[in-house]
């Protein structure tokens, strides 16, 4: 077997930890352009949604999902009745709930299918993606678009179309519209923070204490 040398394995560990800092700094680059074309209307027009509706519902399919329940736990932490769709306690839905589906394609098979089922019961549905002309994004009441393609920079392009998710990068399989979807969603709940009067101290009395 191969023993590599002292120095060869220094050089090694010296080009992938560059490959950790640079996918970070390249992920917070992309986080700051697609905060810069987010269409502040869908952002009024989100929170008057989630106001006005007799409960949420969110939903998202493998990491998605994952940051869909991380939405629902703080959208419970400052006072809405929220559910995670698939989930054994969850209610079915009925007209006056809103639905929140977040799908980095907007074309993911059993996210569409519970998306078509909401708008035949005649529920608002929203869709964060990056993808408007998809299959939730057509059916949706709302899409929140998640891009950067609008803010031209050819020095992150490898970015852009990963965040469009027809590139093969470092973050794999969806990773930058998952983590620009998770931070986006967290600030998101800072403007229904605001909205709602509440502060952490608020939060902190519904967070769980069982843990």
């Amino acid at each position: 077997m191969e023993v590599k040398s002292p120095r060869t394995e220094a050089t090694l560990n010296a080009n992938t930890n560059q490959v950790v800092t640079d996918t970070m700094i390249s992920i917070a680059d992309s986080l700051i352009d697609v905060a810069d074309c987010i269409d502040a209307s869908s952002l009024d027009e989100f929170a008057n949604l989630l106001i006005s509706a007799n409960r949420i519902y969110v939903m998202g399919a493998g990491r998605s999902g994952l940051v869909a329940k991380s939405f629902a736990m703080r959208l419970m932490h400052i006072g809405f009745q929220v559910y995670v769709v698939g989930e054994i306690v969850t209610p079915a839905v009925t007209a006056g709930d809103v639905v929140v589906a977040i799908s980095g394609s907007g074309n993911t098979r059993t996210i569409s299918e519970f998306g078509d089922i909401c708008k035949k019961l005649k529920v608002k549905l929203v869709t964060v993606t990056t993808n408007k002309d998809s299959t939730l994004g057509r059916m949706s009441d709302l899409v929140v678009i998640l891009d950067n393609k609008q803010k031209p920079n050819p020095g992150k392009e490898y970015m852009e179309r990963q965040l469009r998710g027809n590139h093969k990068s470092l973050t794999p399989l969806g990773t930058l519209f998952e983590l620009t979807a998770a931070v986006f969603l967290d600030a998101f709940i800072a403007k229904m923070m605001v909205i709602k009067g509440v502060d952490e101290s608020f939060l902190k009395q519904r967070h769980t204490v069982l843990e």
